[in-house]
């Protein structure tokens, strides 16, 4: 009977507590309901915010591509068999000035029978094959090209180099743009420094290739719409807002096996490296904080040693300057008054 007592008591100091858990729960369920509310809320501003960039991010691609870096198609050039017109001697010159004996073949270097696309002036071809640069380079290694205006005007070198020196320029400012870190690092003058072995050619393009299909998958571009050596048809892909969500936020979304298809039709050029061997060409980042030593500047401290030493000295001047107007002046007195006394 004292146990069952004793539990009747605890039941009872229970249930008179019941209540005030039944308004804890209450309270907690309230004040959950208030956070989701202003989750809610502040996702509904987070996505205005980021419409409102969107559509900064496109104005100021749409004036990049408008004003500094246009790209239009170019139509290819008929030839002369379709239009049936005979072949005079002209033709037959110019045709020659376009051909190049290289590597025990006779190579056409004239792109302008296929579809391309210019970029402020140069042109790319559509096809993506940039080899009438190699051609020019090995034709010309052993001497210096002309330097009439009509053959810088159609060298199809100087051409390919120009159009992709401004397709990287224009690359790292949409990246800049769009806030997206680029898998290779790659410099505006990589194409336009010197001239460039096969290999580093085929090296540098490979890198470009590969930004702009990074660029076109974080801005969720449908991968088959997409051709690894396309250079600039994949970037007019990523500009139309139709094809691509151009200004989006978040991480990259893209089907994993078809960007890997993309991308490894890249990989052989990829991991031809630079001759050079420089740290510089490296596209890797260091994986920790690099340790600097704290060092004084030896200039400054000789600086202002040097300064510490001109005040002490202009004090000195002034001190020594002073007591010498005291000592005169004393002497002055002294020599008034032993006139006056009529004392020596």
């Amino acid at each position: 009977k004292p146990i069952i007592n004793k539990l009747n008591n605890q039941c009872r100091e229970r249930s008179t507590r019941l209540p005030r858990y039944e308004e804890r729960v209450d309270t907690l369920e309230r004040i959950v309901d208030q956070i989701m509310a202003n989750i809610t809320k502040q996702k509904t501003e987070l996505s205005k915010v980021h419409e409102q960039l969107k559509s900064v991010i496109r104005s100021s691609v749409h004036q990049l591509v408008e004003y500094i870096f246009p790209i239009l198609p170019v139509q290819p050039m008929p030839s002369d068999d379709e239009n049936e017109a005979p072949r005079d001697t002209v033709t037959a010159l110019a045709d020659a000035t376009r051909t190049a004996y290289i590597r025990g073949r006779w190579v056409f270097t004239d792109s302008s029978g296929q579809m391309q696309h210019s970029i402020v002036s140069p042109s790319l071809p559509d096809s993506g094959d940039y080899s009438a640069y190699n051609v020019w380079v090995a034709a010309n290694k052993d001497g210096v090209p002309g330097g009439s205006s009509e053959a810088v005007d159609h060298n199809p070198a100087y051409n390919i180099s120009a159009a992709l020196t401004y397709t990287t320029q224009l690359v790292n400012v949409l990246a800049f743009y769009l806030d997206v870190r680029l898998p290779n690092k790659l410099c505006y003058s990589d194409f336009c420094g010197h001239e460039m072995s096969e290999s580093q050619f085929a090296h540098r393009v490979a890198k470009l290739n590969h930004n702009v299909l990074h660029l076109c998958f974080t801005q969720n571009v449908n991968p088959s719409s997409l051709h690894p050596t396309h250079t600039l048809h994949n970037i007019m892909i990523l500009l139309n807002p139709e094809l691509s969500d151009l200004g989006r936020p978040g991480p990259m979304e893209v089907d994993h096996n078809a960007a890997k298809c993309l991308e490894d039709q890249l990989v052989r050029d990829l991991e031809l490296g630079e001759e050079s061997g420089s740290d510089d060409e490296s596209d890797n980042l260091p994986l920790e904080w690099e340790a600097v030593p704290h060092v004084s500047c030896p200039e400054s401290m000789s600086s202002v040693a040097q300064m510490s030493q001109h005040n002490l000295t202009t004090t000195q001047q002034a001190t020594s300057m002073a007591g010498g107007l005291v000592t005169s002046a004393a002497a002055s007195l002294a020599s008034i008054w032993r006139g006056w006394t009529g004392t020596k």
